[in-house]
This record gives C-alpha cells, structure tokens and sequence, in this order.
C-alpha cells in the first residue's frame, strides 16, 4: 500500500473540526482539506451535565456536512468526541442520535486518551521529537498536559477546566467583574495544585501549546503574521490578557485586533486559565501548534487500522516502566530492581506452560498484561506494606500514567497484580464478578503465573534466572 487517505473528525465542546489526509507508507501524511464550525455544544449546559436539544441540532448538521465533504474525498471517517459528550447524563443520546440520523459512529474518548491523541498529532506537526516538551490543550470543557520525549509520554491528564465551562460557572453575565476574575483565578489553582507539583517533578525544555484558545491569544499578539513556527512569551501573553480584562463585554472584545469574534465571549476564561498556567509550571514561553487531537486520531488510525507508524506497544512498555520506577524506586531500588525480573520470569513461565500444553497459548495482549501487572505488582508498598496486593490494585487503576491501554485491559492488569498474593480470584469479588467469564478465566491462569514468579524471587536477590518444566506419572514439577 502506497497511500491511503482518510479522514478524523473531533467533536469538541465549542467547535467540530474535520481533516482529510493522505498517507504514506511511513505515516507521514500530507492535509488534502480541513473545516471547522462552532457548535457549542457544551453551552447553556451548567458544569457540561447535559447538552440540550439546539446543540444537538448544531452538532448534527455540521457532521453532515462534514461526511459529505470526507465522502467526496472517499476517505474513511473516525469521529471521536470529547468533554462535553463523555460528561453529559444524555451523552450516549447525543451518540445515538447521530448513529441513526447520518450513520456515523462517535467514539467517546476518555480525558487521557484525548491527551495522548493530541501529543501524537504535536509531534507530527513540530520538530520536537527528542526534546522532553510539555503539550497544552485548552479546549471548551477540559485542558489536557502531556509530557513526553521521543514519542513516549511520560505524564498524560485532563483537567476539568475549558474555556466553556469557566464560563458557564464565573461569567455568565457581562460587564466583567474583577470580583469574578479573582475568584476564577483561585478556582484554577486549586484545581491545578497537585498536577503542578507533578509537572515541575518532572520537569520539561519546551511548552507547547495547541487548540482554539492559544491560537486565539497567539493572534492576537501577532495578528499580521504568517510564520508556520509562531510561539509567545509570558510578557506578551500578560499584555494580551490586560487588553481583555480592560475590554469587559463581548461586543468590545471583537473589535480587539486579531480576535475571532465567535471567541468573544470565551476568550477570557481562556485566556485567564492560559495565564495561571504560565504562573503554576512556570513558563517562560510557548510554541504554537496547528496540530492536535485530530491529527493525533489519524496517527492512531494508521497505527491501528492499517499498522503504520509507531509501534503502540512501545507507548504501553515506556508508561508502565516510568509508573513503576517512579513508585518502587521511592520504596526500595531493590524492589524496582526485583520487578523487572520478576516480569522476565513471568513471561519465561507462561513459555515453558504453553510448551508443555498446560495452559492454552496466551495472546500478545495476555503477555503484555502478565507483563505490566508483574512490574507494577508491589507498587501498593508505597502506601503500606500490609494488604499492598489491594493497594497495588487501586494504585494501578487509577493512575494517570498507564497510557495506551483501554479501561478494561488497566482493570485486568490491576486485578492480575491485585491477585499476586493472599486470596486467588474468587467471584464473592465485585470487581472479579464483573468480568466476563472468559476474562475471569484469563486472570485467574495470568494471576496464578505471577504468584508462582514471585515467590521464585522472594528474597528480590534474582537467583532464578530460567525455569523448567517436567511432567511424570500425571505430576508436574
């Protein structure tokens, strides 16, 4: 195959952006055509809880549009939406709806697959391959941070504060207040407290920033420009945000130099948030990206759909071994140590049990699984040695940085890891319960080598370096 094209659509909270690309065999791939229109379907709606029927209605007419133009191109359409549809009580009857009006299928993506999309499509549109960058996102109902280098995240989250929604809770009324501003303001640093400690942990060389909002403010500080490598520093984003606060209603910020008047009214919750962050992780400047979540949708697509690009196990691997470094590291660099070898065992095991027809062959999926659940199985220790088997396992499910794994493939992790001592799988179990049977199945045999793998190596001293396997007379040994 030496080109395909195909097409990504993103259903954001304030707008629905479509792009058409070709591809090469490599996964580099060429725009043939894009379009955006403002929808706000997350407006009016309170904190995003429910998109209301015009929205809907907004929504579903630029989508038709938008398959006209990709079925004219005949580039096969991913749709993947976002904040506002993955928060709202009625989101499923918004996916419903499109299904049955138009017959296109929406994918409700979660805020850490949204992050991880959007560093995707940065790479692919700047040079920043080997540098460590922080990626930032303000869209309407979320913003999303990524650290990461060579193509492996490091840190990926979401954040529940947009451009819609700081202003459906601090400006639903004109002129501006600073009483308003102010309370924004601190709203934002506590929401943001815990991710900025994180981030300034870690560390970065270069912010980036993409989406509506930054591109707005980027415009606005130079609006004659028509350099593609476009990046701002605090002190010009300052003197941006003063001309806003200094303009207090909509109609007086449109006739600013720069701004799109459709982003009047949302530009200073934005541009506000823009500015804390700047403040929190301390940076001193930021380049702009015209890529995003879309284009990051079409890099997933041809990796998955047409197994071109970067391997998404590498993505998977990296994330695992930075959660487990980062955490067993903190309790003993022994135990860090011991996991790595333990989760060499673990697949040596399963091996030599498939060799001798003792459990049937584990899939790629089963390995990778059996395999980061072996890393990250003592990572509980860190919160208390006693039950750290059950710490393990809330420790895994909910972090932040497992990254390319779906929710149900980090539940089964969680759970393999969660089983690797103390009571086997049992369906008094709610979570266990919950599984399908054949999944059930599947934790129980990769549970079961991962218990036997830690007790080889009990004493975290690596003595077991192989392992064999002998049947006699209906025995195993």
């Amino acid at each position: 195959m030496n080109e395909t094209i195909l097409s990504a659509i993103d259903i954001g909270t304030n707008s629905v952006h479509l792009v058409v690309v070709k591809a090469n065999a490599n996964g580099n791939f060429v725009i043939l055509t894009s379009e955006k229109e403002s929808v706000r379907l997350g407006s009016g709606a309170g904190d995003l809880d429910l998109i209301t029927e015009e929205a809907m209605q907004r929504c579903l007419h630029a989508l038709e549009r938008f398959l006209k133009i990709a079925q004219s191109w005949n580039a096969p359409v991913r749709a993947v939406a976002t904040s506002a549809v993955r928060e709202a009580k009625n989101g499923q009857d918004f996916v419903d709806l499109i299904k049955q009006k138009i017959n296109l299928n929406i994918e409700v993506i979660s805020g850490r697959e949204e992050a991880l999309h959007i560093y995707r499509g940065v790479l692919q549109g700047l040079p920043l391959y080997d540098k460590k960058i922080l990626t930032i996102d303000i869209g309407g109902g979320s913003t999303e941070f990524v650290i990461g280098q060579y193509g492996d995240p490091i840190l990926a989250t979401s954040l529940k504060l947009g451009a819609i929604r700081l202003k459906e809770r601090f400006f639903s009324k004109e002129p501006l207040s600073p009483g308003d501003i102010d309370e924004c303001r601190k709203y934002i640093r506590i929401v943001m407290e815990g991710l900025r400690q994180e981030v300034l942990s870690i560390g970065y060389e270069q912010a980036v920033g993409s989406s509506g909002t930054i591109e707005t403010i980027a415009s606005m500080i130079q609006p004659d420009s028509e350099e593609r490598d476009i990046s701002f520093s605090i002190d010009e984003l300052h003197k941006a945000v003063e001309s806003l606060l200094s303009s207090d209603t909509s109609k007086k910020r449109a006739r600013l130099p720069g701004l799109d008047e459709k982003r009047a009214d949302i530009i200073v919750p934005g541009a506000i948030l823009l500015e804390e962050i700047f403040y929190l992780l301390k940076i001193k400047n930021i380049k702009l990206s015209s890529y995003a979540l879309r284009e990051g949708i079409i890099c997933d697509t041809l990796l998955n759909q047409y197994a071109i690009g970067q391997n998404p196990d590498n993505i998977r691997k990296n994330s695992v071994i930075h959660m487990s470094e980062r955490l067993m590291k903190a309790v003993s660099p022994t135990f860090a140590q011991s996991a790595k070898h333990i989760a060499k065992l673990t697949l040596i095991l399963a091996q030599r049990l498939e060799n001798a027809n003792l459990i049937e062959n584990l899939s790629p999926e089963d390995k990778l699984i059996l395999e980061s659940a072996a890393m990250l199985h003592n990572t509980g220790m860190i919160i208390s040695h006693s039950a750290h088997h059950k710490h393990s396992y809330y420790l895994i499910k909910n972090s932040e940085h497992l990254l390319g794994f779906s929710s149900l493939q980090i539940e089964t992790i969680a759970l393999v890891a969660r089983y690797h001592r103390k009571a086997i799988p049992s369906k008094k179990h709610p979570e266990f319960a919950a599984l399908s049977p054949d999944l059930q199945r599947r934790v129980m045999v990769l549970s079961g080598i991962l218990r036997l793998c830690t007790g080889l190596d009990r004493e975290n001293k690596e003595n077991v370096i192989d392992i064999k396997i002998e049947k006699n007379n209906g025995s195993v040994t």
